[in-house]
């Protein structure tokens, strides 16, 4: 009688687990699609997933941020990735030894940029996805060494006119802290065909002295005071970043209220990093972007000495004399 009495217990207790498991891993859902799968991530550890903060707010409820944001399907929540996203990394060209989320592929950043800082062409890039396996009916989450290399992925997959992608809410140690699994090597698939569909993400010269849209540039403020394309608002892409993590609604909203809402926008940079960080925060807070580079500018602007640096992707800008022209506008030049 005892031994039955235990038997009944224990196959309560199992079904009272069992029937738990669902609920807890329907908090992971998320708007961009898409549930946690336990048995295709068997390392990952739900308890160490759900630990509290000091104030005592839930580590998953924090996680769920994308509401906050106007195109907040654009930033994917850690705990809503699932095995039937493609996740994809944008890193350095160096070894493949590290610390990948579980499934990663990874794409270099130098198959997405010139050493100029221009993009790549669409065709270009659509190789380089081909070339480890991407198709363009992916689900894709997008991470990198550092928030500007996610945002530079971000936008190429976008330029390429991939449909479904969003870029993940942290980077890979925030990731594995939460008891996420990893793995010490990237993902590989076989080679495929990708075919692009190229958006227009990249503004040109004639655009960008139309006076159409507003010109943000996001370089540090010592370059933006030594030269700049006249009229622009400096957002220096470093204040958009908290961590690993692109900061909050309100921080952005403060920073880009200097912008109208209603007019587009282009952001240029000498590091493609900086103008894509920027870009996808505009993206994010419902803005109509485009991005330009400043070594582009720097080829149609003859008073200022290309030697310097800063141009053509040097550290810091120069300009000949104390002002510099552009389209027939002038402004006097800032800094020392």
């Amino acid at each position: 009688m005892i031994k039955m009495t235990v038997k009944i217990v224990t196959l309560l207790m199992a079904s009272a687990m069992l029937l738990s498991l669902p609920s807890a891993l329907a908090g992971c859902a998320c708007s961009a699609g898409g549930t946690w799968d336990p048995y295709a991530f068997l390392n990952y550890n739900p308890s160490q997933g759900v630990s509290s903060s000091s104030d005592g707010r839930s580590v998953l409820q924090d996680d769920y941020r994308s509401d906050e944001f106007t195109n907040g399907d654009l930033l994917r929540p850690m705990p809503s990735v699932s095995s039937s996203d493609t996740v994809l990394t944008i890193s350095g060209d160096g070894s493949d030894e590290g610390v990948y989320v579980k499934g990663a592929l990874r794409l270099s950043r130098g198959s997405l940029v010139n050493q100029n800082g221009t993009l790549k062409s669409p065709e270009e890039i659509a190789r380089a996805l081909g070339s480890i396996g991407v198709d363009p009916s992916d689900r894709i989450v997008v991470y990198g060494d550092h928030l500007g290399d996610a945002a530079l992925g971000f936008l190429a997959l976008k330029y390429v006119g991939h449909r479904d992608v969003s870029l993940l809410d942290g980077g890979v140690e925030r990731w594995r802290s939460m008891g996420l699994p990893v793995q010490s090597t990237p993902s590989v698939r076989a080679e495929g065909v990708y075919i692009p569909d190229k958006q227009d993400l990249v503004a040109t010269y004639d655009y960008v002295i139309s006076g159409e849209a507003q010109i943000v540039d996001a370089r540090p403020f010592r370059d933006f005071g030594l030269s700049r394309i006249p009229g622009a608002i400096h957002i220096d892409s470093e204040r958009l970043i908290d961590g690993d993590r692109i900061v909050d609604n309100a921080s952005l909203e403060s920073l880009f209220a200097p912008l109208q809402r209603g007019r587009p926008v282009v952001v240029y940079s000498e590091n493609p990093d900086q103008s894509s960080l920027v870009w996808f925060a505009l993206q994010l807070m419902g803005y109509n972007a485009t991005i330009y580079s400043w070594s582009d500018w720097i080829s149609h602007t003859t008073t200022v000495n290309q030697n310097a640096p800063g141009a053509l992707g040097r550290s810091s800008s120069a300009v000949t004399g104390s002002e510099v022209t552009g389209s027939g506008s002038r402004y006097r030049k800032l800094g020392r």
